[in-house]
């Protein structure tokens, strides 16, 4: 049982892919106490990276969560994936956390992942701390990272631990910019090297003086008459600043060798907030929230399949959920008993009895819940907000050798498609077509359903999953008559398409014409035309101006058949064109290399938007269609002899370009 909330910290730890985020979690578990052994991930012993294809791979696939004790603080920690093609499962988690972890590789510095996770974070309002990692690597520069920082992230960092070198100028220790502790990995530094920390530290602690004395006076005054200013005013004063989001602390470390771990954690208590500390948005602006009086609300941000069983994880906004309560879906249609409640860590679980405002718990047991559930007490139904996915970009035929495997295929997939929100799972003709994030969502996706169904099937060749448009408005207007028990029944419909540009899958609107319930079901007829339901349709309005039938009762069947003809009309006459998916990347390669690697951009079709070298290389930034782009990671490290490398986030949708 959480007794105070100020004592507790909802977190995430989220970076671009191989920055070192499963390795810090597993130091944090360590550290904590909350296991006994340092997991590793490239030994595929990690705790956190429990899933069979998770250790296969070495990456992290689904969010996992853990909850451990620091001092008198709970910590409940989500580590997150860091690759593109599962940013949904990032988006779900921060959509219930109350603050950020960001890691930064100490040589690669900022990368489009971390801008991505930066903004996402960013849009909720979440603080954001960062840990500059892996600074016992050959090339790692502190100095120059923070400054990026600035740059790419335009944010003002301050660093609160800055990293120690000894005399051959290896990582050999940390310092405390705020009250000159000194963490020294083997033994003592040498007095020689005393005296130059000692400067350096005191440096540092001008920098984090200054940051404060901006907003603070009295800090001004005591600085300019060269008074020290003692480290817990510091810290206040800059957690004040970092609450109000005009700075941002910086740590840093090794994760792989347990170093600077332990600052992170009382840094993580000293700056992030409690869940009471919230700004009221989002979930936290939700009437009561953080009251275990109030009726019982919750948040279902996760839904997974772990073998036989059904977890929903879920956040508690107030009130509280006790084993053996009734509770309700917000949006009705779902209801159950609360049998059991868990607390895990990672794929283990411990049973409590009860939840309060602020945790986070599974509710295990198949409720047909999905992401983006409320579940209330009976009393008082309410629907929370809930995040939103990007639309799949690519698509792909699962096709199983033994035609009677279909149905046990499909089933596993679904199951998938609960799973992860950005899955999309369709019949094609009697295909069976998935469509998915990119080529290593869709290479995961079906090892999981391999091992799921247990069946064998094959899978054509990624291809993108193109959208429509239109670009004008479009008018179109049907009738459909038929004999209905002896009489002539009619029906009619009437739709104006309209082009939307940014509004995302296309939407139906009722202006207004023929009853509701006519207009109810001119709208399935609708969705049911064109694709609309597959999401095909994207960036336009479908408004019904009229469904009437003849009928004293309207006629189902006739209405549908109505509007799908009215809509057929009305996206012909509107200009009716293609939306293909585009991607921002950025490319890494020797600067002798960068004219070969600007030419095959260019081959692609490619929109180079930057150039320019720095300490890694050359660094070629841009947008490009995505079809164009597929296969690209093996063509660059070809065409560099293996040393470019090159990130790719998705950038929307754009009229696909008229041949020539």
């Amino acid at each position: 049982m959480l007794d105070d909330l100020s004592k507790v910290r909802n977190i995430g730890i989220s970076a671009h892919i191989d920055s070192g985020k499963t390795t810090l979690t597993e130091r944090i578990l360590f550290d904590a106490g909350a296991q006994g052994w340092i997991g590793s991930v490239d030994d595929g012993t990690a705790a956190m990276d429990w899933m069979p294809a998770e250790r296969a791979r070495g990456l992290s696939i689904t969010a996992a969560a853990s909850r451990e004790q620091w001092g008198r603080h709970v910590m409940q920690v989500v580590d997150t994936p860091g690759h593109i093609d599962f940013m949904a499962e990032v988006e779900r988690c921060l959509h219930v956390l109350d603050g950020v972890v960001v890691l930064l590789d100490g040589i690669r510095g900022v990368e489009s992942q971390t801008e991505a996770v930066w903004e996402q974070a960013g849009s909720r309002g979440l603080p954001r701390l960062v840990f500059v990692n892996k600074l016992d690597r050959e090339g790692a520069d502190f100095t120059a990272v923070v400054a990026e920082m600035g740059e790419r992230l335009a944010c003002r960092p301050v660093p609160v631990v800055v990293p120690l070198f000894d005399d051959a100028g290896a990582f050999a220790g940390l310092g405390d910019a705020l009250g000159g502790r000194v963490q020294w990995f083997a033994g003592k530094p040498p007095s020689a090297v005393a005296e130059r920390i000692a400067a350096e530290l005191l440096v540092a602690h001008e920098r984090v003086v200054e940051a404060v004395a901006d907003r603070d006076d009295s800090v001004f005054a005591d600085a300019l008459a060269g008074r020290r200013i003692a480290a817990a005013r510091l810290r206040r004063l800059l957690r004040a600043e970092f609450m109000a989001g005009r700075l941002v602390p910086v740590l840093c470390g090794a994760a792989l060798w347990n170093r600077g771990v332990d600052w992170l954690l009382d840094a993580v208590v000293d700056y992030l907030p409690a869940p009471v500390e919230m700004p009221r948005h989002g979930l936290w602006a939700t009437p009561d929230a953080g009251d275990p009086a109030a009726p019982f609300c919750a948040f279902v941000f996760k839904v997974q399949h772990v073998d036989a069983a059904t977890w929903n994880f879920v956040r508690v906004i107030r009130g509280t959920l006790a084993v053996g309560d009734v509770w309700v879906r917000g949006r009705g249609g779902a209801s159950g008993t609360c049998a059991t409640l868990w607390v895990v860590q990672a794929d283990r679980h411990t049973d409590v009895e009860r939840a309060e405002p602020g945790q986070i718990v599974v509710l295990p047991g198949e409720f047909a819940l999905r992401t983006g559930d409320s579940l209330c007490a009976p009393s008082a139904p309410l629907v929370l907000p809930a995040p939103k996915f990007p639309a799949p970009v690519l698509a792909m035929v699962f096709e199983p050798e033994r035609a009677e495997d279909r149905p046990r295929l499909a089933q596993s997939l679904r199951e998938l498609a609960v799973d992860d929100p950005t899955l999309r799972v369709y019949f094609d003709r009697d295909r069976l077509l998935v469509r998915g994030m990119g080529e290593l969502h869709l290479e995961i996706v079906a090892d999981l359903a391999k091992a799921r169904a247990g069946v064998a099937f094959h899978c054509s060749r990624p291809q993108v999953d193109r959208r429509e448009t239109v670009e004008w408005v479009g008018h179109g207007e049907a009738e459909v008559r038929a004999l209905v028990a002896g009489a002539e029944c009619a029906a009619v419909c009437e739709v104006e398409v309209r082009p939307a540009p940014g509004l995302g899958p296309a939407a139906v609107l009722d202006d207004g014409g023929g009853a509701a319930a006519a207009a109810g079901v001119a709208e399935l007829g609708l969705l049911a035309a064109a694709g609309l339901r597959a999401g095909a349709m994207h960036d336009l309005v479908v408004v019904v101006q009229r469904a009437e039938c003849s009928a004293r009762e309207p006629n189902l069947p006739l209405l549908e058949q109505a509007a799908t003809k009215a809509l057929e009309q009305a996206i012909a006459a509107a200009c009716p064109c293609d939306l293909e998916p585009w991607v921002v990347f950025e490319a890494w390669c020797p600067e002798e290399g960068a004219p070969v690697v600007l030419a095959d951009l260019a081959a692609r079709g490619a929109e180079v938007e930057a150039v320019a070298a720095g300490r890694l290389g050359a660094r070629v930034g841009g947008r490009a269609p995505l079809a164009n782009m597929l296969g690209y990671v093996t063509k660059l490290r070809s065409i560099t002899r293996g040393r470019g490398r090159v990130d790719m986030r998705p950038a929307g949708l754009r009229p696909v370009r008229r041949q020539a």
